[in-house]
């Protein structure tokens, strides 16, 4: 990896020219978005996510140790709880005691690996001050700015909120590139001579561009990224020499042969090998984001003429693809035409589908196989598989999710909906879970659960992708309220999360039901996995919040809501084109008429699902409760999937939206009165209640995130109001009639038998 300099463009050689460092007489152009920080930051979020995949892969090094150390330990410990289980009992108790039994040795494996985990950390910490300490000493010798310069940086740095004041510093003579670099609480902004011989602009724009490094946060989070990266490679040539060491002790010969005519330590390697090098590309990346982030931040309701002229001013490089990929830097006229055309960068490229889909597949199953390990014994196992769940999930919400929706609102909406993209990010994760160097010696049975999460995952992550796109384009286009609130952009990082960490908890449930059960056995993959699961309650409850969010956002059409940085409230012109401030082409009142119509079909819907469910009770039902409990909560389903099919089929994937909410509030609506008909009958009433709401919501959120996948690749269609009106409420109400007909006509076929 390459120190990163932060340059904005080679200064020139000094010369003749008035060396002020601010501009002043300037006319400040429109505010450019505001690139959100800290939790909303895509950028950041990246970094994160690569920092934690290079601990993981530290962790597993002291995995790796800790077999070769306490390997004998660890199995006889295995063996002796598997001689002493007791014979009688049932297969729950069985489970319990091996639990209770094996826990000690486990939660030590974990404690190793987190060992490893904690080397790489503080050896990259260490490098906090190391490699910023190298790269000012490269710089040559230094000397402190005058006082104008450090007042000015203040001046810039209050300007941008930042805390403390970097110190402007002066490089040798031949230092031709500016960068920002120092230990944490005491950086400094290294300017090279050239920049007092520039006009006054071109001087305040690299300036600024510097101190905008600052503002973001990324310069320490930047350096301890490569900290990481530098210190992973030892500590991953640690288990290769233990297990060369172990080999000589053993048999006392030259363990090099043997060990390395063992397969395990050549796929070691690769994996290795591969992941240090996807880190470096992925560490450029991300690199060249924050250039563009900090230009945008820099300039931001100020004139761009300076950095314009600063950047058109550079003479035109021809790079290979491999140049590309490894500069810190991106090209000139990407950056100048990010700065004329401000919301480019918003967009996901990609390149950052690949990434994010990658890394993340990368950590979940990492650290869902370090807390299944570490949680042993102890009351915090059921919540293994969530834990990683939650890591991966969250990570995507902000990488992709958030990065996804200031895409969107850039572009008011009007963008086409990122197919390709989407594509990518799930082919990217079925590679990460199969490349990560976690399952090295397991390629035979593939990832986590056998080949099934490699099925399950990805296609379930696609669908939490599609449905986060469909939600951000109905909140574009119709919610209203103030931009760029902590309200409003909380809610955006909360939806994402609850889309992407469902997702992936339903896919692990689905993967490890698929490994037990078989590919033969879809239906009831499909129930354990929705109806009948034991998340389904928390399933539910994020389905429940997105379903809020998205009907919030479609009862609100009289504004629309912009990107951080630009006018909040813009109203909907009739008429406007679309690419331009404003919203799609609309008539007054018509988005109000679509809200109202979406949410009719849910309410015709649920009215169809209730009423036949009434007209008719199955034979196997009459004398038992529990099969017509299960019917009922199972036209609650046919309720919300009809209406998703309908919108889907009346509108293509323009429907999605307005399904988010549809769909559930019909669901919901139908399984009221299901249970209210048994209301006098319930021994716990409000118990019931919550059964029959929790279960048919979980159920329509595997089918939302399954289904989303083929609807996204369907066109947008228009319809007229009134014909869609009538249209969908005749379709919705014929397609639930023969829908719940068909399912009490099906016997016990999705019904749960124990």
């Amino acid at each position: 990896m390459k120190d990163p300099a932060g340059a904005v463009a080679p200064a020139p050689p000094p010369g003749s020219g008035a060396g002020s460092p601010a501009p002043e007489g300037e006319a400040p152009t429109a505010p450019l978005p505001e690139h959100m920080s800290g939790l909303f930051s895509p950028t950041r979020a990246r970094y994160l996510l690569l920092v934690a995949v290079l601990l993981l892969a530290g962790a597993f090094a002291g995995q790796i140790m800790h077999n070769v150390l306490l390997g004998s330990s660890w199995g006889a410990a295995m063996s002796r709880c598997l001689g002493e289980a007791p014979t009688a009992g049932t297969p729950a108790e069985f489970s319990d005691y091996l639990q209770n039994c094996t826990g000690p040795a486990e939660q030590r494996r974990a404690l190793v690996s987190l060992a490893g985990a904690s080397v790489v950390m503080a050896l990259g910490v260490a490098c906090l001050w190391v490699l910023p300490l190298r790269l000012l000493r490269r710089a040559g010798p230094m000397s402190v700015a005058s006082a104008q310069w450090q007042e000015h940086a203040a001046s810039v740095a209050a300007e941008m909120r930042v805390k403390r004041v970097p110190e402007v510093m002066w490089g040798s003579a031949w230092l031709n590139q500016p960068f920002t670099a120092g230990r944490p609480g005491r950086i400094r902004i290294v300017l090279p001579l050239g920049v007092r011989a520039l006009p006054p602009a071109q001087a305040d724009a690299i300036l600024r561009h510097e101190v905008a490094h600052v503002a973001a946060g990324d310069v320490t989070l930047v350096w301890l990224t490569r900290g990481v990266w530098w210190a992973l490679p030892p500590v991953l040539l640690v288990p290769a020499a233990g297990i060369v060491l172990q080999v000589w002790l053993q048999t006392r010969r030259n363990p090099l042969v043997p060990t390395f005519s063992h397969g395990f330590l050549w796929e070691y390697a690769l994996r290795a090998g591969l992941l240090l090098a996807v880190a470096a590309l992925v560490s450029q990346l991300v690199l060249r984001s924050r250039e563009h982030e900090a230009d945008l931040r820099s300039v931001r309701g100020r004139p761009t003429a300076g950095l314009e002229a600063l950047l058109a001013g550079q003479p035109p490089r021809t790079r290979t693809w491999l140049q590309r990929g490894l500069a810190n830097h991106p090209a000139t006229e990407s950056r100048l035409a990010v700065l004329r055309r401000a919301h480019l960068p918003l967009r996901v490229s990609l390149l950052d589908a690949a990434v994010i889909g990658l890394l993340s597949a990368m950590a979940m199953d990492a650290v869902t196989n370090m807390a299944e390990t570490g949680f042993t014994g102890t009351p915090l196992i059921p919540y293994a598989r969530l834990t990683g769940a939650l890591v991966a999930g969250s990570l995507l919400a902000v990488g992709w999710g958030v990065a996804v929706w200031r895409g969107i609102l850039a572009d008011r909406a009007a963008a086409p909906l990122p197919r390709l993209a989407l594509l990518v990010l799930g082919i990217s994760m079925a590679a990460g879970l199969l490349v990560q160097l976690e399952r090295t010696g397991t390629a035979a049975r593939g990832s986590l659960f056998g080949w099934s999460l490699v099925g399950t995952v990805p296609l379930l992550t696609l669908g939490a992708g599609t449905l986060s796109v469909a939600l951000a384009r109905l909140w574009g286009w119709r919610r209203g309220g103030p931009h760029g609130s902590s309200w409003g952009w909380g809610a955006a990082v909360g939806a994402n999360v609850a889309l992407f960490v469902g997702a992936l908890r339903i896919g692990q449930d689905g993967a490890l039901f698929f490994a037990a059960l078989g590919w033969s056995h879809v239906i009831d993959v499909i129930e354990l996995s929705g109806l009948y699961s034991v998340s389904a309650a928390s399933t539910a409850l994020g389905l429940g919040g997105v379903a809020l969010l998205a009907l919030r956002s479609a009862l609100r059409p009289d504004h629309a809501i912009g990107p951080p940085g630009l006018p909040g409230r813009i109203p909907a012109l009739p008429g406007q084109m679309p690419g331009l401030p404003g919203r799609i082409p609309a008539l007054p009142g018509q988005e109000q008429r679509i809200n109202l119509y979406a949410v009719t079909l849910g309410g015709v819907a649920a009215a169809a699902a209730v009423a036949t469910r009434w007209a008719v009770e199955p034979p196997l039902a009459r004398h038992n409760a529990v099969y017509s409990t299960q019917f009922d909560w199972w036209t609650a389903v046919c309720a919300g999937l009809v209406c998703l099919v309908v919108l889907l089929t009346l509108h293509g994937a323009g429907g999605l939206g307005d399904a988010l909410y549809a769909a559930p509030l019909a669901t919901i609506l139908a399984a009221g009165p299901l249970w209210a008909r048994h209301a006098t009958s319930w021994h716990h009433p409000w118990g019931a209640a919550e059964h029959y709401a929790i279960g048919p919501l979980a159920q329509l959120a595997l089918f939302l995130l399954v289904l989303a996948v083929p609807a996204a690749l369907l066109p947008t269609y228009r319809i007229r109001q009134r014909r869609a009106t009538l249209l969908g409420a005749l379709l919705t109400a014929a397609l639930t009639t023969a829908a719940v007909l068909a399912l009490l006509r099906s016997g016990t076929g999705l019904l749960e038998l124990t």
